[in-house]
């Protein structure tokens, strides 16, 4: 017979693990030592401990920006839950006189979340001189439909979303 363990019970056991072994290993003086280590290894920012959601699959930097508030970039960020990826747009604007670099504007592109539930692709970037292109290919979890998804991004937080039905071929 073989025990399957959910991810959730493995990361207790490993966690639970992890923090018996100092004591283990060590004995009585482990707690001195954990009290060391923690001193050591204390990060001193919360950026540098930041670790990514589990929900964020990948994220890619693809277009600069610029305006009359500022310039920047877009951030691109392909999410996924239940086995569907979302996209989520974000512009960052670059920090003035060692002010920090922050991200002015955050939006989910709902359409992938309501209307199509697909595996998407990350988009490819193509920069033009009004605005950034996004292109990529899709496939609907359910009837495997292939779509080719594009938007068109401008200023922080506008974007234009289309969607392609592609005809499966034949001979």
């Amino acid at each position: 017979m073989t025990l399957q363990l959910s991810d959730l019970t493995k990361q207790v056991i490993l966690a639970a693990s992890i923090s018996l072994a100092p004591a283990l290993l060590h004995g009585a003086d482990a707690d001195v030592q954990d009290a060391k280590i923690a001193e050591v290894m204390a990060p001193t920012d919360i950026t540098e401990s930041y670790v990514m959601p589990v929900w964020v699959d990948q994220v890619q930097r693809v277009c600069p920006w610029r305006s009359n508030a500022g310039e920047g970039y877009i951030r691109l960020i392909r999410s996924e839950h239940d086995g569907r990826h979302g996209i989520i747009l974000q512009w960052i604007r670059k920090g003035i006189a060692g002010a920090p670099t922050q991200a002015i504007s955050t939006i989910a592109v709902t359409e992938l979340d309501t209307t199509y539930q697909v595996r998407v692709k990350m988009p490819e970037p193509e920069l033009s001189d009004y605005a950034c292109y996004l292109t990529a290919m899709g496939e609907d979890m359910m009837t495997e439909q292939r779509y080719k998804f594009d938007w068109i991004l401008k200023g922080p937080g506008e974007y234009e979303f289309h969607a392609t039905h592609l005809l499966n071929g034949g001979m």
